[in-house]
């Protein structure tokens, strides 16, 4: 008999949290793990691009209605579904899943694992969210941080440090393989003679794309026939938009918004740029060093560390718009020193950040939290001894 999980997150499009839940859900499904992912289709925002996504790679969904702040029905509903799926254990990522993810555990056996992406809040509302749900996480089994300034954050909680770990975001390195040439730029009406610099994420505050467009504007400057490629949607897209107008880069920045061939996007780009302001361990990052491109990002999170103090890429201090157009225009104008540390860019992520490899840290919690439930033993599941196979997901 397998292990049941479900893996469940309140999404608002598919982003970086998703893109995680994704990679781990087909890496854990192909080794037998009974998995199911879940999504909250909210009122409001009913986004439910991550349950089709995974339909779309064989796995399993369940979707669950919420309507307003506090949906007791959906409670209700979470923990009737884990009785009739046989849930052994809940995974939730994000404020909203772990709280209801708590909820529907109450007064049950059933374990709880989150993973803490980042807390991101600028608002009251999101600040209130973001302290009710470090006074939740006491009631998880275990507490994973994506990145070490996060679990900092976490042990400042007073949680025991036997209760958190990090596990590092992982992709799916296939995606990657033999994308050779592709039409991106003539789908864009990009001239091919033309540099682009590119950027992938969420269109909101933390971000920072104000200042990319700021950056932009300073590096036309010294390079006229660069083009600025910014990928993603979020709340700031019409005011982004109403700014690159503002500011006469209308025909110097094109706005994409949300693409799933985010592979072929970094292919068509040559240099790829990261200004946010706020990050745990950004998927997109990790994707562009597997695309082999050159890195300029700012100082925050888990990124100096990925790109080893500024050796694998340019690091600029958040903000910096002047900073961030000097690396910019250093990229596009020698790319020999540019190209010799592409392999190194891959490998690194090869080597540390695969999606096989964050699935089978998951595994080992899985393990631990589950034979302490005497759930999960090793000699009838034989996981301890797991070898991990690329095969496709059915």
């Amino acid at each position: 008999m397998s292990t049941s999980v479900l893996q469940l997150i309140s999404s608002f499009g598919f982003f970086g949290a998703e893109g995680v839940v994704l990679e781990l859900s087909k890496e854990l499904s192909r080794v037998g793990i009974d998995l199911y992912v879940g999504v909250f289709r909210n009122r409001q925002n009913p986004h439910t691009e991550l349950a089709n996504g995974a339909k779309g790679y064989g796995l399993k969904t369940g979707v669950f209605p919420c309507n307003g702040r506090f949906d007791p029905k959906t409670v209700f509903l979470i923990r009737e579904f884990a009785k009739e799926k046989g849930i052994d254990l809940i995974h939730s990522h994000g404020y909203k899943a772990n709280f209801y993810s708590a909820m529907a555990a109450s007064f049950t056996r059933l374990p709880l694992i989150t993973t803490c992406h980042n807390w991101i809040g600028t608002g009251f509302k999101m600040k209130f969210y973001e302290r009710l749900d470090k006074i939740i996480l006491r009631r998880f089994n275990k507490v994973i941080a994506v990145s070490d300034e996060i679990k900092r954050e976490i042990l400042n909680l007073w949680l025991p440090k036997s209760k958190v770990s990090v596990i590092s975001n992982g992709i799916d390195l296939n995606r990657f393989e033999g994308i050779g040439n592709n039409k991106i730029r003539e789908e864009l009406k990009i001239d091919p003679h033309c540099k682009v610099v590119g950027t992938i994420g969420r269109l909101t505050e933390e971000k920072g794309h104000i200042y990319l467009l700021q950056t932009a504007k300073e590096v036309l400057k010294r390079f006229s026939d660069a083009i600025f490629l910014i990928v993603g949607s979020g709340s700031l897209k019409e005011e982004l938009e109403d700014q690159a107008k503002a500011m006469g880069l209308e025909n110097k920045v094109i706005f994409t918004g949300v693409r799933r061939d985010i592979p072929e996007i970094l292919n068509s780009i040559d240099v790829f740029v990261l200004p946010s302001l706020i990050e745990g361990l950004p998927m997109v990052l990790l994707e562009a060093m597997a695309a082999q491109k050159p890195i300029i990002a700012t100082k925050v999170g888990e990124i100096p560390k990925i790109l080893e103090q500024g050796k694998l890429g340019f690091l600029v201090k958040p903000k910096d718009v002047r900073g961030l157009a000097d690396a910019i225009v250093s990229v596009l104008k020698d790319n020999d020193k540019i190209n010799k540390i592409s392999r190194k860019l891959y490998n690194k992520v090869r080597d540390n950040y695969s999606s096989e490899k964050m699935a089978e840290r998951y595994l080992r919690v899985y393990q631990e939290i589950l034979r302490n439930k005497k759930i999960f033993p090793a000699d009838n599941h034989g996981y301890g001894q797991v070898k991990w196979k690329k095969t496709d997901v059915p």
